[in-house]
């Protein structure tokens, strides 16, 4: 009987050690890349969160800085339409016979200013880039 038994706790060794090789091993393992999984999601979670968070603020700094420049434009559109009411208004060519170095140089004058301001916007636009 002794033998019997013996028989029968070896065969059940075998088998707890079996079940544990075949089933408790592979479950381990599984479990353990599903954690690197996980971890990696996360990760991957967070870089995302990150970069929708930049998006929104760079959207935001876009929309105020194309806000501004609209300003600006109806700005200058104004003027423009004022300096063209005064074109349309003026007989220029008649004065500019009539006193040719009072028209050019005034002339001269404002383009150099309008091309100044032209210079400052591009030079301000360039900077909004960097």
């Amino acid at each position: 009987m002794s033998k019997i038994l013996i028989g029968i706790i070896v065969t059940m060794g075998l088998s707890c050690m079996l079940y544990y090789q075949f089933s408790v091993v592979p479950m381990q393992v599984k479990l353990e890349e599903q954690t690197k999984v996980i971890l990696a999601q996360d990760l991957r979670d967070q870089e995302q969160k990150a970069a929708i968070e930049a998006i929104q603020n760079n959207l935001e700094k876009t929309s105020n800085s194309l806000r501004g420049l609209q300003e600006q434009n109806q700005q200058y559109e104004t003027q423009m339409s004022d300096y063209l009411d005064i074109f349309r208004r003026h007989n220029i060519a008649k004065l500019a016979s009539a006193k040719p170095g009072m028209i050019e140089t005034r002339a001269n004058a404002q383009t150099k200013e309008v091309f100044d301001a032209i210079e400052a916007d591009s030079q301000r636009i360039s900077s909004l880039n960097d």
